[in-house]
């Protein structure tokens, strides 16, 4: 129980820790001209905080992709990093999508 415990605990505040930085990052990349760009890295950094992965290959519990690839990069070894690698690119390309449509979006409004 205390396992579980702690588990919801760090991701609670790992999830604080991402809305502190989160609405940082939104500010220092809101670009006026480049709003595409602007789109892109803000769907890219919300992808890498927030693509989970099984944290081991046997259990339940879910960790941030990126650590769990960088864990296993470190630990096991570089191929070892490619379980978590692949959702956490998935990812990012889907989010590359969203902030693309996003972009046209946008785009489309303004232009009215």
């Amino acid at each position: 129980m205390e396992a579980e415990t702690d588990y919801w605990l760090i991701w609670l505040l790992y999830m604080g820790a991402s809305l502190v930085f989160y609405p940082i990052f939104w500010r220092y990349t809101a670009f006026h001209r480049a709003l595409w760009l602007s789109c892109s890295l803000r769907a890219l950094m919300a992808a890498l905080i927030l693509t989970p992965w099984y944290a081991n290959t046997q259990g339940e519990a879910l960790a941030p992709a990126l650590m769990v690839a960088t864990l296993d990069a470190i630990t096991i070894g570089t191929e070892a990093a490619t379980r978590a690698a692949v959702p956490l690119v998935l990812g990012l390309i889907l989010a590359e999508i969203v902030a693309t449509v996003w972009w046209v979006v946008l785009r489309k409004k303004q232009s009215r």
